[in-house]
């Protein structure tokens, strides 16, 4: 398992790096944006090149890529092989404790099982978070699954594709085109990544205090902000990470895989900014 073990180490450095420059992410002037009158910062810069940075460094650009695309496509056929959730929970033994994998609930078992951005994802998890509580990503795909949809620590929704009532046969062929893998692999990297960050960073704990200190008519949009810094977090990562797998040196790797890796580390560098973005408004982390 070679090749996935380099992206493991890859995705695990990622996570160590968001987590160490989370405080530099954000910098600016509390007071001097509750005393502007735009509805946009005037003094808060955000710097993601400590992130991009490290995505080039660590990536090692072509050849890092080069060097696992032929080890990718024999462990995947390995992979392919196993006959049950734990015989291919066993082939990733040498990077993590497996057993904390095995213990899985079955609403995790079944959606884990062959997909290998999800393990990966999970391996970082279990090697990173020391009181890691399982239950709690039960409980994040069971709404995703079974509920409206898994509500964000601000309260947006990521909710699974499905199909609406319809009233033709063509809109249900335009809609049904909308619910691929893809999507799926997307919203799990990201529910996993944001259960992570609220329990690391205790985003669960510091929101509700957030708004409540942020009420007044002057401080509101800062509230938005929230929400605002996190996608500008995104939108500055995913190219950035998608760009080195996929497009930049025209390597074909398993695109469900590709987007697994650019989730991970795009969510990853949201929850870190939202951290930064709490503790520069002196919301204590502790």
């Amino acid at each position: 398992m070679k090749g996935i073990k380099e992206i493991a180490d890859f995705q695990d450095l990622f996570f160590k790096i968001a987590k160490e420059k989370s405080e530099e992410l954000l910098k600016g002037d509390i007071q001097k944006e509750i005393e502007s009158e735009k509805d946009f910062p005037v003094s808060i810069k955000a710097d993601f090149n400590l992130l991009i940075n490290e995505i080039s460094a660590l990536a090692k650009t072509r050849s890092f890529f080069k060097d696992i695309i032929e080890e990718l496509k024999s462990d995947l056929n390995d992979l392919l092989k196993s006959k049950d959730y734990d015989e291919f929970i066993n082939n990733f033994k040498d990077l993590v404790e497996i057993e904390q994998l095995k213990n899985l609930p079955d609403v995790l078992r079944g959606i884990i099982h062959m997909e290998i951005g999800l393990a990966v994802s999970f391996i970082t998890v279990v090697n990173n978070l020391k009181d890691i509580r399982i239950e709690d990503y039960e409980d994040s795909f069971n709404q995703y699954f079974f509920s409206d949809g898994y509500k964000t620590v601000s309260e947006d929704l990521i909710v699974r594709p499905k199909l609406p009532h319809i009233s033709s046969f063509s809109d249900i062929k335009t809609i049904g085109n909308q619910i691929k893998a893809e999507r799926y692999i997307r919203d799990m990297i990201r529910i996993i990544v944001e259960t992570t960050g609220d329990r690391l960073y205790k985003l669960r704990e510091r929101y509700p205090k957030f708004i409540q200190e942020y009420q007044d008519n002057s401080k509101k949009k800062l509230i938005d902000w929230f929400d605002s810094f996190g996608d500008m977090a995104e939108a500055s990562l995913l190219p950035v990470v998608e760009g080195v797998i996929n497009g930049a040196f025209s390597i074909k790797l398993n695109p469900l895989i590709a987007a697994a890796i650019g989730t991970f580390c795009s969510v990853t560098a949201r929850k870190a900014t939202e951290h930064s973005y709490l503790t520069l408004l002196r919301i204590k982390y502790s």
